[in-house]
């Protein structure tokens, strides 16, 4: 013990006698508490208001708005309207995308605004049952500072966020100035109501007459099927009595009866086809909707899928003109003249996409103009799917007429057979077999008007159910509610309707909204390392000759040398903290606990560095650099350690970092349970074990550190 105190006094009047000892000594105990103080400060508010204002992001509006009904909306310039009463960016409002995108190039702006021409137009795009998602187009500058951008994209949320509620705000008021302008024309809105709901019973009546024209179609189809088995069955009878010989009777076969039923399937096969037409056209009006809102899907269809599309029109054009052939040849001259007009239709829509080609997207007029053919392309496409439907009714029809030609047909072939029933007995049983399949035929038709029969019924309740709802609306009180809220006025609408939902946030553990408060026990931690590791660069852990004591022991240099170390680390953890109170002003609801918790983790990391460099010398300081800069990319300081990677995840639960930046949080935003008291000793645990582990290194780091200083003298470039 002796040893020791002689060493402890010897560290103290060597200071007081020097000058320049006083100065490096008073130098160790300040200069990491500046470090510490300055970045506290300089992160102090970093995403207020007075701080992001200053960053400058360009906008523009380009939008030429849009007409609801006679009343002209404008999104874009509402938006921009908005912006200019917005703090929260410094927004530099300009004329044209070309400047405002110049601007960004040059970094003279972090990003860039810009509302498109049609902006205006999607968004009331579902009035028309085709619903394109307007899209701001949003340039940022990924050059000029990494978390700039994430500023700024908080801002461009905000700015989405302010558009849906400037559009809600229009389209109310839009609503309201249409209900006024009703009003104003002597229109009612309950009587309006009121008078769709006699329509649609209406309408359900109109339903229940078309029921009962297909309940007589049923038993005429039933009666008209058992006279047909009958038939059959009589003239079966009559052909086995002849008793005439086969061959006869295939030579003579193939009666009017079975071309009825060749006409039947013609017909049939011409509907086949016209359906399959129309699925093709649905999946082209698909394909080419799919591609109206995006320049880069536009473009992939240009060089991928254009020449193909234009190859299956013209197929569609040739099947056309085949269908109509074949109408032309039965006689079916209405559809024959459907047929001719799909088919021009289809060579128009051929000639129409094959002017489309890429664009670039950054040109909105050709993006525009390429836009306009491909509308085109669609409506030449609506055109020949209403043709088409036309011409599978038409044809629907023919085959009733065919079915009804083919069936008078086989009458007259069964009064012929009559006639020749004691010669033909094979014709006679072809006949029989005709008539049982004309008999099946119609209780397939039946069959399928009872199917009708059952939709009909389920559309007269639904009918039903809509009207009894429209004009319990028309007399309700929540459509005068509604009535009275628009009568309010726009201003109230839009106090409504700008913010329907509003959301109360609780901090739990407050910092005072000072992000400069929550970041201090990080930066606190990493100045009290930095002034650990600059007091075992500085200070010397070996003993002079001359003050060395006699018989000193290892152990003996150990405690007494520290001594001196602890007093620098425990002086600086006291000036930073205390300065990050009184000084930088931090946020704290437990200042004692805050002190106390820097005064620890100073003594922690100190036995720490001053263990490392008693054991290992030089290399010591290596290890002390290495562990500083684990702990700073992986202790959690600025981000969650859920965020780091997966090698500093696994060594979070081993860095000091962790239970000093942890006590100091429980001291700045408050207490659970016993987190503050947990850490406190986990760091006094840390520092007790460097003591014992100093002893069990000492002899090899020698070893290891005489090799290093050798190895040192023999380079001739390293002291």
């Amino acid at each position: 013990m002796r040893n020791i105190w002689h060493i402890i006094r010897g560290d103290a009047r060597r200071i007081c006698q020097s000058v320049v000892a006083i100065v490096v000594i008073m130098g160790l105990c300040i200069v990491p508490c500046l470090y510490a103080w300055f970045n506290i400060f300089s992160n102090w508010d970093p995403y207020g208001t007075d701080a992001t204002s200053r960053i400058r992001v360009a906008a523009v509006s380009e939008d030429r708005g849009a007409d609801i009904m006679g009343i002209e909306l404008n999104v874009g310039d509402q938006m921009i309207k908005e912006l200019e009463a917005n703090t929260q960016i410094g927004w530099v409002f300009v004329d044209s995308r070309e400047e405002a995108l110049e601007l960004v190039r040059s970094s003279d702006c972090y990003a860039a605004l810009v509302v498109p021409k049609d902006f205006s137009k999607d968004i009331v795009s579902f009035l028309s049952l085709k619903f394109e998602h307007p899209q701001l187009m949003y340039y940022e500058n990924g050059k000029k500072n990494a978390i700039a951008p994430k500023i700024t994209a908080q801002a461009r949320t905000s700015v989405q966020q302010q558009v849906n509620a400037t559009f809600l705000q229009s389209l109310v008021s839009v609503a309201a100035e249409i209900v006024s302008v009703l009003e104003a024309g002597g229109m009612d809105v309950e009587t309006t109501l009121q008078n769709l709901s006699d329509t649609i019973e209406e309408l359900g009546e109109e339903l229940d007459g078309c029921n009962t024209t297909l309940n007589s179609l049923v038993n005429l189809a039933n009666a008209t099927q058992g006279l047909m088995y009958a038939s059959g069955t009589l003239v079966g009878d009559i052909s086995y009595s002849l008793g005439l010989t086969a061959q006869l009777v295939e030579n003579v076969t193939g009666g009017v009866p079975s071309g009825g039923s060749n006409i039947s399937g013609t017909i049939n096969g011409i509907i086949a086809n016209m359906q399959t037409v129309n699925g093709y056209l649905g999946q082209l009006y698909g394909q080419l909707s799919g591609i109206l809102s995006d320049p880069d899907s536009y473009n992939k269809f240009v060089s991928e899928a254009l020449q193909s599309m234009q190859e299956q029109a013209l197929a569609m054009q040739q099947q056309a003109n085949e269908i109509a052939n074949n109408c032309e040849a039965m006689g079916l001259d209405s559809l024959a003249w459907f047929a001719r007009q799909l088919a021009g239709s289809m060579g128009a829509f051929s000639e129409t996409i094959g002017g489309l080609g890429p664009v670039d997207p950054e040109n909105q007029e050709q993006w525009n103009e390429a836009r306009e053919r491909l509308l085109a392309a669609l409506e030449i496409l609506n055109t020949a799917r209403e043709q088409l439907n036309s011409a599978i009714q038409v044809a629907g029809e023919s085959i009733g007429v065919a079915i009804e030609d083919a069936f008078q047909s086989t009458i007259g072939s069964i009064t012929n057979a009559r006639q020749l029933l004691y010669l033909l007995h094979e014709k006679t049983a072809s006949v029989s077999a005709s008539l049982n399949g004309v008999g099946n035929t119609l209780g397939t038709l039946e069959s399928g008007l009872l199917t009708t029969m059952r939709a009909l019924n389920n559309a007269r309740a639904e009918l039903s159910e809509l009207s009894d709802f429209v004009e319990a609306l028309a007399h309700s009180e929540f459509l005068q509610q509604i009535l009275t809220f628009l009568h309010e006025g726009t201003e109230a609408i839009d106090g409504h309707i700008a913010s329907p939902i509003q959301v109360e946030t609780e901090v739990m553990y407050p910092a005072d909204g000072s992000y400069g408060s929550q970041m201090s026990p990080f930066y606190t931690m990493l100045a009290q390392w930095v002034g650990a590791l600059f007091c075992a660069v500085l200070i010397k852990t070996p003993l002079r000759r001359e003050d060395t004591p006699a018989r000193l022991t290892m152990p003996q240099h150990y405690l007494g040398r520290m001594v001196l170390f602890l007093f620098v680390g425990v002086t600086q953890a006291l000036i930073t903290s205390l300065g990050d109170l009184f000084y930088v002003g931090i946020f704290c609801m437990h200042p004692g606990r805050f002190v106390l918790a820097a005064v620890v983790s100073g003594v922690c990391f100190t036995l720490i560095n001053y263990m490392l460099v008693f054991t290992l010398g030089a290399a010591g300081l290596a290890a002390s650099v290495i562990i500083m800069v684990v702990q700073v990319a992986g202790a959690g300081g600025t981000y969650p350690v859920e965020v780091v990677p997966a090698i500093f995840q696994k060594l979070y639960p081993f860095m000091p970092f962790k239970f000093g930046m942890n006590a100091m949080r429980e001291a700045v935003s408050g207490m659970y349970g016993t987190l503050y008291r947990d850490n406190i000793l986990t760091l006094l645990a840390i520092s007790l074990a460097t003591i014992p582990a100093a002893f069990l290194i000492y002899k090899p780091g020698k070893w290891i550190n005489d090799l290093l200083e050798q190895a040192k003298e023999k380079s001739n470039i390293m002291t």
